[in-house]
């Protein structure tokens, strides 16, 4: 950039708005079609990120027009020139039109950078650099998947190590996430429970900024940050009634058990009668007996620890209202991540992986054909006319006629082959499909045309030469079977023993 004009730099950040504009008009126009979440989030986060660049670039240009330092001042005036002057105004705009044409043929890529970050082109819906999943991965963590679910294992361990806060498991603290009146005063007290909500706050409130980045996040907030001024001074915050004498007991006659000798309030029984005994009760029942005026009561805490107290106990229980506030907005995402840990819980490894698999083929389908899915990708490949279906990766057809999603295909395991010799070298994909044809017609006429039963013992023979070794070996273990029944004599040795029996006792 010219760097001696402040007017050239102006130009320059109003082409980037502009620009920057209407890509951003350009990926709102275009969502992607797919129905993934992953997606959608992504779509979103660079409309976001957009949208920041240009907030930031506005910014910029009200640093210059305002002219703090006086620098556009001066620079108008340097163009503006003396009319009487022999060079004359014309003369001093055309020196630096040369300048600026001689900066621009010494740095050529500098004019043109503007069309490699924010032309519309590169971030339409059609092109797969606005899917770069790297920004997902910077922002949410695995758990997470991609702003589907919440994370929040990190808080719930800080709650359950808690003192006093008997201990739930996982799902149970989803459930009871924005439930703080069940935390005894004493643990509200400690500064572990300061900590745990102000983690817990902080989270919660990036999670919803990152997940709907095209909306106004702050707004739930600063609404529950005046809901609960006004409710503080009245005392309707939910058990906070008292402020801070709910959690420190700062009060008067109401808490205690008060001394007229000594002119205090004592917290317990044990405590108050331990007192008596005492030489400064002693000293100030003598001097009450003598009839001398007793001492003025002395505060429980002087007016510094009460407004610390006060501060303290405000904070806290301006934390807690956040919290409930933003586990409401986010109470659709804890039920989702609620009914998605019960339902891992139920998987088997193999399950978990081709879970895992099926993702990584919703990214591949987004990468490939620019977050439209190949259903989608066919009708704009033929025009929309519907003569002919866009399939370049061979995938069964649907229920409606179009091929399925890649990620499908890939879950059920519909890449893998499997061939049965039996029936005529037939060709069944996927693990499920092979298994339900040993009890379809086709693999039962292959059976009877062989001479051989379709009983279970022949599951998961496809092989002509290896069925009919398995069938030979099942008749020789019935001949034996009927030999050992026919002419076998049981007997019994001098004790009483037969060889089933010691056979059972493990003795043979």
């Amino acid at each position: 950039m010219a760097e001696t004009s402040v007017y050239e730099s102006a130009r320059m950040t109003h082409e980037e708005i502009e620009q920057y504009e209407d890509a951003l008009v350009n990926t709102l126009n275009n969502p992607p079609r797919a129905s993934s979440h992953r997606l959608q989030m992504q779509w979103q986060l660079a409309s976001s990120q957009l949208l920041d660049q240009i907030v930031t670039r506005y910014d910029a240009l009200q640093g210059m027009y305002e002219d703090a330092s006086g620098e556009r001042a001066r620079e108008w005036e340097a163009l503006a020139g003396d009319v009487d002057d022999e060079d004359g105004a014309m003369a001093k705009f055309y020196a630096r039109l040369e300048h600026l044409q001689a900066y621009y043929q010494k740095y050529p890529e500098r004019a043109i950078s503007l069309e490699t970050t924010a032309t519309p082109s590169i971030l339409g819906a059609q092109d797969a650099s606005l899917f770069d999943f790297s920004i997902m991965e910077r922002e949410f963590s695995g758990e997470e998947m991609g702003g589907r679910f919440l994370d929040l294992y990190e808080p719930y361990e800080m709650f359950i190590n808690l003192r006093n806060v008997p201990r739930i498991s996982y799902l149970e603290y989803l459930a009871q996430l924005d439930a703080m009146m069940s935390v005894p005063l004493a643990t509200k007290r400690s500064e572990a429970y300061k900590l745990y909500l102000t983690r817990l706050r902080e989270y919660l409130s990036a999670f919803l900024h990152k997940t709907r980045p095209l909306e106004d996040m702050d707004a739930p907030e600063a609404a529950a940050l005046r809901a609960f001024e006004d409710d503080w001074e009245q005392g309707r915050v939910p058990g906070w009634e008292k402020k801070e004498a709910a959690l420190y007991g700062t009060g008067n006659s109401e808490s205690g058990i008060w001394c007229d000798a000594c002119q205090r309030f004592y917290a317990k029984q044990t405590v108050y009668d331990a007192h008596l005994s005492s030489a400064r009760h002693l000293k100030a029942v003598r001097r009450l007996q003598s009839g001398e005026q007793p001492a003025a009561p002395q505060p429980r805490e002087n007016d510094t620890e009460q407004k610390k107290h006060a501060q303290r106990a405000k904070q806290i229980a301006r934390d807690e209202v956040l919290v409930r506030a933003l586990a409401t907005e986010l109470a659709s995402v804890r039920d989702e991540t609620r009914a998605n840990i019960e339902r891992k819980a139920s998987l088997t490894e193999r399950e978990r992986e081709e879970e895992v698999e099926a993702m990584e083929a919703e990214m591949d389908e987004a990468m490939e054909t620019g977050g439209m899915g190949y259903e989608d990708a066919g009708d704009d490949a033929e025009g929309g006319g519907g003569e002919k279906t866009y399939n370049p990766l061979k995938l069964p057809i649907g229920w409606d006629g179009k091929p399925i999603p890649f990620w499908m295909y890939k879950l059920h395991g519909l890449r893998v082959e499997y061939r049965c010799e039996i029936c005529s070298d037939h060709v069944y994909k996927g693990r499920k499909v092979f298994e339900k044809h040993f009890q379809e017609s086709r693999h039962a006429f292959g059976m009877r045309a062989l001479g051989l039963p379709n009983t279970p013992e022949f599951r998961d023979v496809t092989r002509i030469q290896d069925a009919f070794a398995l069938a030979e070996k099942l008749r020789q273990q019935k001949r034996l079977q009927d030999v050992e029944e026919d002419d076998t004599i049981e007997v019994e040795d001098e004790h009483g023993n037969t060889f089933e029996l010691l056979q059972r006792q493990g003795l043979l």
